[in-house]
């Protein structure tokens, strides 16, 4: 894994100052918006954009995939993943990245969940994902949009 770090010395991070609803081991996908000159950058995940201070070489305008760590002192730590090297690009590719980055086997169920959670924008960590893969087989619900 690559990791980007702050200007403050902790483990390997971009913080986020109130960014309450960020979870330890989501992962996020997350663009470089601008890289300035003092080895920072301005990251944007969703809607929100923070400034960080790089520690690895990240280009301006590419997307990354970041995972929550451990929040130190009310701030969240975000960490570089490295992206599977995967030919397919647009929805599918970044669906096939998540299930990559979450270890999880790329069947039909998962592919389909995980395109739901990052349709709708939604908080994504493997245990959740596994709970809900388990939720949906245990109550026989269907993987499919229903009309």
């Amino acid at each position: 894994m690559q990791s980007i770090t702050s200007s403050q010395p902790v483990a390997s991070p971009i913080e986020i100052k109130g960014t309450a609803s960020l979870k330890n081991g989501q992962i996020l996908f997350g663009k470089v918006n601008k890289v300035f000159l003092n080895q920072t950058a301005e990251v944007q995940v969703g809607h929100q954009k923070m400034v960080a201070t790089l520690d690895i070489p990240l280009r301006t305008g590419v997307k990354y995939w970041f995972q929550v760590q451990q929040p130190i002192e009310g701030c969240v730590v975000l960490k570089a993943l490295d992206s599977p090297d995967l030919n397919v690009s647009g929805l599918k590719g970044t669906v096939a990245q998540l299930i990559a980055h979450l270890g999880i086997k790329p069947e039909p169920a998962a592919t389909k969940l995980a395109e739901y959670l990052l349709t709708n924008r939604l908080p994504i960590t493997k245990e959740t994902f596994q709970s809900a893969l388990q939720t949906m087989f245990i109550q026989q619900l269907p993987f499919v949009k229903c009309i």
